[in-house]
């Protein structure tokens, strides 16, 4: 039966689509680019053949959320789960209760947020170096198929790539221009993406500490001349009670739990090493058995996350695709050690990177699956293409564009 209801959403993201590229000329190719490439996705994935990790997760949340949905509305909205893995199909069964059951148009709203995504990347990507090396991440955003594959699924990951590109978004105002609607945004971004996988509040952690050691040095220089800034003083004492509230084991983090778990070094291994299973699994030598080991294996395995499968743990057809994007994030990691110095020197593009390589170490440290880390990855690669930005190669084909122009003219 035709899904009208999806359809429908299909469409109507497409129009807003048009609006925004309307909005922000300048990004308007890109756009498209990246609206075309992903209907195609979905329209394969819809009629044609089965798309990588479309399965699993991504048919249990769907039918979590139309399971939900029968209650209605009013009773799932009671329900609210807090930010865990069940905060999604939540969200979904919220859609499901008012319009009906569409996977269709759970994707076409990921799709939205797919294109949301290259938007404010490539917003970002200016703020931070130039119109030229802008286009060149919206480009390679568009463009990246791991980003176009998730933007369709209806999975968390292009959720909280969203959320967290708009905290980074907030941390580079505040940096560049200070000011307090900065540091909110910062805040909602990280709020929005902590609630689509709860590991991703390390990167809000840090981006705290380094307020409020900010705002207690300004507060210092102030009283020295027998002044008090209050906003100052309150920002510093909200920073001070989320850390003693989280080091009084009085806040749980999923997936990594409360700050007398995470320092208990028996529990870290046991919750690592269980998750040891599948296919797709990391060899057995990066089982973590001592202390030692958490440190140097640690390291190991955060090149695991980001780069695996590598040739030697290719054991089915499908695991060429995880192969090829690890590739991809090879060329770019090699492009942000080049460019190293330059990200050290400027505080907005070092601030990103120690919250990327935070989360990298922890996704690297808890991901013990090859499939799962393409998948969390997919979270990370936007910030990844930026701090890479000015030496990713300009695409040919567009340079041959360029050449003719440049002909038609002599």
């Amino acid at each position: 039966m035709l899904d009208i209801l999806g359809f429908t959403s299909l469409v109507t993201v497409s129009i807003i689509t048009f609006f925004i590229a309307s909005k922000w000329p300048d990004a308007s190719k890109f756009i498209f680019a990246a609206l075309i490439l992903r209907i195609i996705f979905l329209l394969a994935g819809r009629y044609i053949v089965t798309l990588p990790d479309s399965t699993q997760d991504a048919v249990g949340f769907e039918i979590l959320a139309w399971t939900w949905a029968q209650n209605g509305f009013l009773h799932n909205l009671d329900l609210y789960p807090g930010y865990n893995s069940f905060f999604y199909p939540w969200i979904v069964s919220l859609i499901y209760s008012l319009f009906g059951r569409s996977l269709l148009m759970i994707q076409s709203i990921g799709l939205l947020f797919g294109i949301g995504s290259v938007l404010v990347g490539w917003l970002l990507a200016k703020r931070l170096w130039n119109n030229h090396v802008a286009i060149k991440v919206g480009w390679t955003i568009a463009l990246f198929p791991s980003l176009a594959l998730y933007s369709i699924l209806p999975l968390r990951e292009v959720y909280a790539s969203f959320f967290l590109l708009v905290a980074m978004f907030g941390i580079v105002n505040w940096i560049k221009f200070g000011g307090y609607k900065s540091i909110f945004l910062a805040i909602i971004g990280f709020i929005g993406a902590i609630h689509f996988h709860g590991v991703l509040i390390i990167g809000s952690f840090i981006f705290l500490l380094i307020v409020g050691l900010s705002n207690l040095k300004k507060s210092l220089k102030l009283m020295l001349i027998g002044r008090i800034k209050p906003k100052a003083l309150m920002i510093i004492i909200l920073v001070l009670s989320i850390f003693i509230i989280y080091f009084t084991n009085n806040i749980a983090i999923p997936y990594i739990g409360d700050f007398e778990q995470i320092t208990d070094m028996d529990w870290v291994k046991e919750n690592i090493n269980g998750r040891m299973r599948g296919a797709a699994s990391y060899p057995e030598w990066t089982n973590i058995n001592s202390n030692i080991e958490f440190f140097y294996k640690g390291i190991v395995r955060m090149m695991y996350f980001l780069f695996s499968p590598f040739f030697w743990d290719i054991k089915k057809t499908t695991h060429l695709i995880g192969f090829f994007d690890g590739l991809l994030y090879m060329a770019l990691v090699y492009l942000i050690f080049k460019n190293r110095k330059i990200i050290w020197k400027d505080p907005a593009l070092r601030m990103i990177l120690i919250i990327l390589v935070s989360y990298i170490f922890i996704f690297g440290i808890g991901t013990s699956n090859f499939g799962a880390g393409l998948r969390h990855r997919t979270k990370f690669i936007i910030e990844i293409i930026i701090l890479a930005a000015p030496l990713i190669p300009r695409f040919i084909f567009f340079n041959k564009i360029k050449l003719r122009k440049n002909l038609k003219k002599l």
